[in-house]
Order: C-alpha cells, then sequence, then structure tokens
C-alpha cells in the first residue's frame, strides 16, 4: 500500500474534493487526511471500502493492486490447475488452487475451480468394490450402471467443503455463469448426500429449458450462425436424451422394484443402438462411441445373464470396439479434432461433450470381463482382452 496515498491524492482531485470536505464526510479531521495522503499513516481497515464506494473505484484500485497483473497471475493458476485435471493429476491441482485463493482469496473463478477440481476427483467419494462385494453382486446377477462404485462416508468432508465454497460463490459474485455453475455443484452436491429436499430448491433456482440461454439464443441468429448453433442444440438434446434413458432403465422404484425385467432391458438397449445408427447414417460416430460402448457392454452381461454366450461374445466384442474408440479422441485439442460426417451434424468437431473419469473405457471393461471368464470361451475371450491391453496400462 506504498503508493495509496498518492493514488487517494489523485482520486480525490479527480472528484473535486478538498482534504477539509473528505474529512467532513468521513468524520475525522483534516489532518488525518493530510497524513493518509503523504503516507505518514494509513487509514482503518474498515475506511477502505468506504472510500473506495465514494470515489466509485474498486478496492484494489485503490490500494494500488495492479489489475491486469492479478488477473493474468488468476489466469495462469487456473489454466494450469486445468492441465493438472486434463492430466488426472488432481492432488497437484489442488495443491496449486488451494495456494491461490491463499494469495487472492476473494477470486470466484479460483473457489470455482477448486469446487471442480474436488468434484473431479473420485477418491475423495469412492472406492471399487472390494472382492467379496463383487461375489456378491455376481451371485445377485446385478448389472450396475457405468462405473458404481462404493460411495465413501469419508467424502463427506470434500462435499461439505464443495458445499461451502459454492455458497460463497452464490452469495458474492454476480457473474451469472460462475452463479449457475455453483448451483449445479449444490444441487448434485447434496443430492449424493441424501439432502434430496436441499438440493430440489437449488435445482428450482435455475430457469426452465424453455428460458435457457441456448434456446433464447436460437432466436437471436440467422443463416450460418443459427444452422451450426441448431445443429449442436440437436446434438447435446440428443445426447441428453440418451442418458435420460439409461437412467430409466436402471431406477429403483419406491417399493424397492425395478422397472424392466432382463428381457426388457435388452429390447431397450438395442433401440438406443438402432437410434444411434440412424443419426450416425455415415458412420462418423464422435461422442456416440461412448453411448453405444455402453450399450453394448450391458448387453454383454445380460445375455451372459441368460448364458447365451453367442450374443454374449458378440456384444462384448462390439463393446471392446466402441471403448477403443471413444478413448482415442480423448484428450484432444481443437487442431485434432475430427468432424462428423453425417447428415444431421456434419461439420461438428467432436467431442462435443467430454466425459471427465479416472479411467478409461477400456480399462474399465478389462477389469469388468472378470466376470466373463465362466461364460466365454477362453481363447476368444483373452484374444479379446489382449486387443484391450493395448490400448490400456492394466495387464
Amino acid at each position: 500500500m506504498k503508493d495509496f496515498g498518492e493514488t487517494l491524492k489523485r482520486i480525490r482531485k479527480q472528484k473535486d474534493m478538498t482534504q477539509e470536505q473528505l474529512a467532513e464526510y468521513l468524520n475525522i479531521s483534516p489532518q488525518s487526511v493530510s497524513k493518509w495522503e503523504t503516507n505518514l499513516t494509513l487509514p482503518d481497515i474498515t475506511m477502505i471500502p468506504i472510500l473506495a464506494n465514494m470515489f466509485d473505484v474498486t478496492t484494489d484500485m485503490l490500494l494500488g493492486v495492479d489489475i491486469d497483473a492479478k488477473e493474468k497471475r488468476i489466469d495462469t493458476i487456473r489454466k494450469e490447475a486445468s492441465n493438472y485435471l486434463s492430466n488426472k493429476q488432481y492432488d497437484e491441482a489442488e495443491k496449486l488452487l488451494r495456494a491461490g485463493l491463499k494469495e487472492y482469496p476473494n477470486s470466484h473463478i479460483l473457489m470455482y475451480s477448486l469446487v471442480s477440481a474436488l468434484s473431479s476427483n473420485e477418491s475423495h467419494y469412492y472406492r471399487d468394490f472390494n472382492d467379496e462385494e463383487k461375489k456378491i453382486i455376481e451371485k445377485e446377477g446385478k448389472i450396475f450402471p457405468l462405473g458404481s462404485k462404493v460411495l465413501l462416508e469419508e467424502g463427506k468432508i470434500v462435499r461439505e467443503e464443495v458445499i461451502t465454497l459454492s455458497e460463497r460463490i452464490l452469495a458474492e459474485c454476480t457473474d451469472d455463469i460462475l452463479r449457475h455453475l455453483a448451483i449445479q455443484h449444490l444441487c448434485g452436491t447434496y443430492a449424493s448426500m441424501g439432502e434430496l429436499e436441499k438440493a430440489k430448491s437449488f435445482a428450482e433456482k435455475m430457469p426452465s429449458k424453455i428460458f435457457s440461454r441456448n434456446n433464447l439464443i436460437t432466436q437471436t441468429l440467422m443463416g450460418t450462425e443459427r444452422y451450426n448453433h441448431l445443429q449442436n442444440e440437436i446434438l447435446t438434446d440428443i445426447l441428453s436424451a440418451l442418458n435420460y434413458i439409461d437412467g430409466l432403465m436402471y431406477t429403483t422404484l419406491d417399493d424397492g422394484t425395478e422397472p424392466y425385467n432382463s428381457d426388457e432391458l435388452i429390447e431397450l438397449h438395442h433401440k438406443i443402438i438402432d437410434i444411434i445408427n440412424i443419426l450416425t447414417e455415415k458412420g462418423s460416430l464422435g461422442d456416440f462411441n461412448y453411448r453405444l460402448f455402453e450399450a453394448h457392454q450391458n448387453l454383454t452381461f445380460l445375455y451372459a445373464q441368460k448364458n447365451d454366450a453367442a450374443a454374449a461374445l458378440n456384444h462384448f466384442k462390439l463393446a471392446a470396439k466402441y471403448a477403443v474408440l471413444h478413448d482415442s479422441i480423448l484428450p484432444v485439442n481443437d487442431d485434432s479434432r475430427e468432424e462428423y460426417t453425417n447428415l444431421l451434424f456434419k461439420g461438428i468437431k467432436f467431442p462435443v461433450i467430454t466425459i471427465a473419469r479416472s479411467y478409461t473405457m477400456t480399462e474399465y471393461l478389462l477389469e469388468k470381463s472378470r466376470r466373463l471368464d465362466s461364460v466365454l470361451p477362453a481363447s476368444e475371450l483373452e484374444e479379446i482382452r489382449n486387443e484391450l491391453r493395448k490400448h490400456t496400462a492394466i495387464n
């Protein structure tokens, strides 16, 4: 704050105000103002926001903070943390962001970056099923959604930090995008803690689809820009619809039953595959690789439950194919992204939606394939596993 006095003097004169007038407004002596402007003393910290409001400047400007340098530094921290997250170095990202918040404790973008990092690190929240739990699952013949894990009680501390940071963003930040992202995390975090009413209260703070930004933007566009925007909207809506179908299939009803039996689940997964094949008639699959992988992966185990080895083997081969294709397009940069070639989405670069996970699909499928040892022919099963091993670190 060594330049505080000079800054205050300059701003005061710009407002055509004398030291006496400023002193009178603050109910202090003119001598106190003089000492501030000559850097002999500094005002009490509570005076800083009052002075900033009076002169219509930020506290950073009043204190002589280099705003450009500060924003560049925050942006550097955020980008470095993002690189760590891209490489699954979650602990390094968290450490960097915590240090950044010590340096800039009121930076809402760093707060959100830490929330995002904490939420991305699955080790805070989940563990894999142990061998005993896997035996029970196999005995019951259940099919779990992709990546199902055991929720850790210790993760409650991390979830509480996510809530604290998100609520602070919501209370202090004026950036609508950051506020909406904070609401998204609050909704998801409270839901994961079983506090469904709180989660619902935050979900209801968001506008309905009809008032969404993307929907309203459609009305403001013309020509090529409108065409490209509608393409992206159709693609993301279809991907969301497929997510909803998946959620529909594996929801447990109030009475503890499941809405679909195994034959109906098989039929629904085949419908998902049919929908994707219709939409991607020219073979450019992009973001749909993941959905095809998931559908064929689930069909593999559904047919295995029915002891239909031929069908299970066929879908396991296809699951492996789409797992490799999915993993091959992640991570990417703008220069290496491929484009869709089908009629609806031609020209759109993929992936449109990046799914952040702590494991690849090939890793996941290779691990899960152990459940097929007693169902599929050993030689053919091992052949597919060897192909998967070429694309993963698991041996």
